[in-house]
């Protein structure tokens, strides 16, 4: 018997990591290329908040960790879901315990106060790095009836069961590296960050939000009205560019964030 329950904890564990992996990867992707566009002085301040951690990287994991027990009232900061009817993210209102947006704001003013205690500026600093790869994901600009797509159930052609959130925030890079291997995503990004770098980026978390939200109203996405219900390799092939893209961004877009900031406090 206590195999038995100790083989179900492993099969739920691995299950769970499974599910995670993705967006794991991805968030440390986009803080730890970030990390590598930082000027001198945004490093100075960045490496003492983040060596705890070890890595940038990890320390944009830490929110997600978190809000599961410890801050449970951080979890609807991960997202900001919008009706069907409601497609600008400039106009969209937070609901009281706060959304992506209006906590990513609020961390940032965290961030820039003087007064503000070494704890607080290392989880400030955590957080942020945290919200802009959500933002760049557009399944946490979803509608709130379906939770973002996670109540949007799909199947793949094999028959194993999963939901539009969870596709998005793990599965298409899972595919991509079954396919291409580990390497291929960070390849492929690094390729993306040179291609955009230099290009005009809005310094608004709305704006990106605006984004996310546009492409995950795209028809080929099949996310608006539940126009997907079967996932085949070709789906997931399809998606890979625009994974690789807002991961990129992210990236640029963080980078640019705190050399701005931090510019602007020495």
């Amino acid at each position: 018997m206590q195999h038995a329950k100790r083989l179900i904890f492993f099969c739920l564990l691995s299950c769970s990591m499974s599910a995670n992996a993705w967006w794991e990867t991805a968030h440390m992707m986009v803080c730890d290329k970030a990390y590598e566009l930082l000027n001198p002085s945004a490093l100075e301040i960045v490496d003492p908040l983040i060596k705890v951690h070890g890595s940038f990287g990890r320390s944009c994991l830490w929110a997600d960790w978190v809000k599961a027990e410890d801050r449970i009232d951080t979890r609807s900061w991960h997202y900001i879901n919008l009706p069907d009817i409601e497609q600008n993210i400039y106009t969209a209102k937070c609901p009281v315990n706060g959304c992506l947006i209006s906590s990513f704001h609020e961390q940032i003013e965290i961030l820039k106060d003087e007064s503000a205690s070494a704890r607080q500026k290392q989880e400030a600093l955590w957080f942020i790095g945290h919200f802009v790869g959500d933002i760049h994901q557009p399944m946490h600009v979803g509608y709130p009836e379906d939770r973002g797509g996670n109540d949007h159930l799909l199947e793949f052609v094999d028959g194993r069961k999963t939901n539009m959130h969870s596709l998005w925030d793990g599965q298409i890079i899972e595919h991509m590296e079954s396919i291409h291997g580990q390497d291929f995503l960070s390849i492929n990004v690094s390729k993306k960050i040179n291609e955009f770098l230099n290009s005009y980026h809005s310094h608004e978390i709305e704006s990106w939000g605006q984004e996310s939200r546009n492409l995950a109203m795209k028809k080929s996405v099949g996310y608006r009205n539940n126009q997907l219900t079967t996932i085949t390799n070709e789906y997931m092939e399809t998606h890979f560019d625009i994974v690789q893209e807002r991961i990129a961004l992210g990236a640029i877009r963080l980078s640019k964030t705190l050399n701005r900031l931090f510019s602007e406090q020495s």
